[in-house]
């Protein structure tokens, strides 16, 4: 039996008896436990349109997450990458976690999510009981604005576009296990997890149902990369820009789409520093796997600048109040501009300071530290797209700590524990992927930091 073969059964082997570790499980049900007494405290003692708001910005979030990190997923099998293929089932499995934030997304709109838009049949009537117009200007959105923003419609849209994101997702995933459980199958017998059998579908031969999902990954990569970036576009502009109804931008999408595959890959970064020992990544994730990981981090992070500033450019020398306002509320007003501050440094000049050096890139905890810089970084990003739309008063300190971070860390506590459940009853790499082997016709050649001893 070769090295090869002996890493891939071990990494089968490993599924035995794995489980999420106590303390992760411990710091979950914390998180959990911390978000229903957040979401207590905004809807009993705080105010709900601010809490509304602050669950919109955790159901936004995980779903950028696990749609990012479906991505690169869908990137490493479209481009036959080699580099990142030991990371790829830690993607697919942080998509699985994405049928928990569709029910937190049902479960917003059920406890009147509707009601932190300004455009909503409630907020569109002033208190003297006049009409506010949706559009200032061209006669044809007046007659095609309110259709489109209507509360029905506006609802389905969001169910139903995340719905198929969703479907093709988990056609996607059902597609990669199958081959390596078949695999893991023969050789874990009765002790393999039973539904194992759902997916594997009585199929035997290996090598038949990996030559299959190549096939489909080559034709569902494109299929996966437009529909993601139609449908997570028309979801971000709905969800998240239509707040401020009379503001918009028409990069707006993009940016959020990109900056999600930015956040999925720094959340694998975190999970394959902190969880190397539990998913026996030893073997599979070197030094050289983080670098690469971590140069393309550093992409993310300059792509979120440069979007950014693209967008932010024209708005400044245009100069048109409707435009204008929405950035002076976040960046001008002292409620918020202290916020925005805080993002620029956690989203942009840290993250993109630290992963210039190269070293950081190959260390383990300084690594894991820069992945959460970034994931903290696009979660108050998040917060200052949405809280100043959803809450136009004054800055609520208390509420922010309790409620915001409470919701926070209570839907990572569910995502944790989804993604520990499902991570530890499947190979840890894709085991039957014939780009997990090196390639045959590769060249290595020696750095000088190799041939002087330096790591």
């Amino acid at each position: 039996m070769s090295s090869y073969d002996q890493k891939v059964q071990a990494a089968i082997a490993s599924v035995k008896g794995r489980s999420l570790p106590a303390k992760a499980r411990t710091l979950a049900l914390a998180g959990i436990a911390w978000g229903v007494i957040g979401l207590a405290y905004g809807f009993f003692a705080g105010e709900k349109s601010w809490t509304l708001g602050a669950l919109l910005v955790s159901v936004f979030y995980f779903m950028c997450m696990g749609q990012g990190a479906m991505m690169f997923s869908v990137v490493l099998t479209g481009t036959l990458a080699r580099w990142g293929r030991p990371l790829k089932r830690i993607a697919e499995m942080l998509a699985f976690t994405l049928p928990v934030t569709y029910i937190a997304l049902v479960v917003f709109f059920v406890l009147g999510g509707l009601g932190v838009y300004e455009w909503a049949p409630h907020n569109l009537v002033t208190p003297d009981g006049h009409a506010i117009g949706l559009e200032p200007h061209a006669p044809g959105a007046l007659a095609a604005k309110p259709f489109w923003l209507s509360s029905g419609f506006f609802i389905a849209r969001q169910l139903i576009g995340f719905g198929i994101l969703l479907v093709l997702d988990v056609m996607f995933i059902r597609s990669s296990l199958r081959p390596d459980l078949i695999l893991a199958k023969q050789t874990l017998g009765n002790e393999a997890p039973a539904w194992w059998d759902r997916i594997i579908g009585g199929k035997t031969d290996v090598q038949a149902e990996a030559e299959a999902t190549a096939y489909r990954g080559q034709w569902m990569t494109p299929v996966m990369g437009l529909s993601y970036a139609v449908f997570f576009s028309l979801l971000t502009f709905d969800l998240i820009m239509s707040m401020d109804a009379w503001w918009f931008s028409n990069m707006f999408g993009g940016w959020v789409f990109m900056s999600s595959l930015w956040l999925g890959m720094a959340t694998i970064a975190f999970v394959i520093t902190m969880g190397r020992e539990w998913l026996g990544l030893g073997e599979w994730v070197s030094k050289a796997t983080t670098h690469d990981l971590g140069k393309l981090m550093l992409a993310g992070t300059m792509f979120w600048g440069y979007t950014l500033y693209a967008q932010l450019l024209p708005i400044w020398y245009a100069d048109v109040p409707e435009e204008t306002n929405y950035l002076l509320v976040r960046m001008m007003l002292p409620e918020w501009s202290w916020l925005s501050k805080v993002v620029a440094i956690t989203c942009f000049i840290a993250p993109f300071t630290i992963l210039l050096s190269r070293g950081v890139k190959k260390m383990r905890w300084p690594f894991a530290a820069v992945a959460m810089l970034i994931m903290l970084g696009v979660f108050l990003e998040r917060s200052l797209l949405v809280m100043p739309s959803a809450w136009r008063s004054e800055f609520l300190t208390l509420d922010f700590i309790i409620v915001n971070f409470g919701v926070w860390f209570g839907m990572g506590g569910l995502v944790t524990l989804w993604f520990g459940k499902y991570m530890s009853e499947v190979p840890a790499v894709p085991v039957a992927d014939e780009y997990l082997k090196d390639d045959p016709w590769e060249v290595h050649v020696h750095s000088l930091d190799e041939a002087h001893g330096h790591h």
